[in-house]
């Protein structure tokens, strides 16, 4: 007799439990994501914080926390998880009543991009582990990746002499408002210059002295477009990473820096296109431009993209463009504007076993760089 009464009562308490947890399991019960930074460059390490809080008096013997970002999130414990395109993180834990827990989960940036966590589940089971029952959570959370550092012996000498041209344009370009003086006038003089208040004072030619300018801003021009059998990931990635160091670059000697790109970004769905600018704040806006490159969508093509912006070339413009596709339409485009007599840089990643293509690599001003070292350092 005693042990049917022991057997009802656990019965009884079994249902009785699984009721009041069916009931009030998630009563009270919060759970968020967060990142612990806004903002890293690609191969840095970052946490990623998973608070969960039980404010109620029942406990939660097993609570199971799923959900999923990245795999180029590479996480240090792994736990329970499966890797696809996407990591799936399978956490258990284990609350008592009015509890609250913090964890920090260690992962490594393995690639650049713009990273967001939409929501996650929350799986609970009751006191004996025999039903599971299912909550979802909002978990809003961001992080972007910047391009990484990229360094090279052909980079590197490639960079000086981009300074060197840069440097020199800047006391090329005269100022039409800066008046310095008068001297005599010579065969390479324009007629514009002529002074002819002085030249009747004096009976001889005399031109106006400028100043000098300061050169306006650079435009970087970055080609993403692939459309060959073979994708180069790599190339392309490698590009995003130089035109990141190059505008730093820039932007750190003051000189305003304009960026604009065929890929497009996976929030607008819009091509890049970075106005010229200077400072810090113009150069995390740039990062964060380029986190959002989007190489999964097609690039559209490159010449009807910025038909506008590379006709509106001026004298106190630096224009470099950075291409790993050497295909015969984006030769055509340079020789265009070459013979429109726009200045320009062409660098060009490429691995040392491949073949550029390039018919006349010095009127397109053409610097091939060693993407093998890049890659490599």
């Amino acid at each position: 007799m005693l042990i049917l009464w022991i057997g009802l009562g656990a019965a009884a308490f079994y249902f009785l439990q699984a009721r009041i947890y069916g009931r009030f399991w998630n009563r009270g019960l919060s759970a968020r994501l967060f990142f612990s930074a806004r903002s890293v460059t690609e191969g840095e390490r970052c946490f990623l914080s998973e608070q969960v809080e039980n404010r109620k008096a029942l406990p939660l013997p097993m609570l199971k926390v799923k959900f999923q970002v990245s795999r180029k999130l590479h996480f240090e414990d792994e736990g329970d998880s499966a890797v696809t395109d996407q990591y799936y993180r399978n956490d258990i834990l284990s609350l008592g009543p009015h509890q609250r827990l913090t964890r920090r989960i260690p992962f490594r940036c393995t690639a650049r991009g713009y990273y967001r966590i939409e929501g996650l589940d929350l799986v609970a089971s009751d006191l004996f582990l025999s039903r599971e029952m299912v909550s979802e959570a909002e978990a809003e959370s961001v992080l972007y990746v910047y391009p990484g550092p990229v360094r090279g012996v052909s980079l590197d000498a490639a960079i000086r002499r981009l300074n060197g041209e840069i440097l020199a344009k800047r006391h090329l370009l005269e100022d039409p408002f800066e008046y310095r003086g008068l001297r005599e006038y010579a065969p390479f003089d324009e007629p514009r210059s002529i002074n002819w208040k002085a030249t009747a004072r004096t009976g001889d030619l005399t031109v106006n002295l400028r100043g000098y300018t300061a050169l306006r801003a650079v435009r970087i021009f970055l080609n993403l477009d692939d459309r060959g059998i073979w994708k180069r990931q790599e190339l392309l990635e490698l590009c995003i990473r130089i035109a990141a160091r190059i505008a730093q670059e820039l932007l750190r000697q003051g000189i305003r820096t304009a960026v604009f790109c065929n890929a497009r970004d996976v929030l607008t769905g819009e091509v890049m296109s970075l106005a010229p600018g200077a400072g810090a704040g113009h150069l995390e806006q740039l990062n964060r431009a380029l986190a959002r490159l989007d190489l999964d969508q097609e690039a559209p093509p490159f010449a009807q993209t910025f038909a506008a912006e590379l006709e509106a070339e001026g004298k106190d413009t630096a224009t470099l463009f950075l291409s790993a596709q050497t295909d015969e339409e984006f030769q055509r485009l340079l020789e265009r504007l070459a013979r429109s007599g726009m200045d320009f840089t062409w660098m060009c990643p490429l691995f040392p076993r491949m073949e550029s293509g390039v018919s006349q690599p010095e009127r397109l001003h053409f610097v091939r760089l060693n993407a093998e070292e890049m890659l490599n350092e």
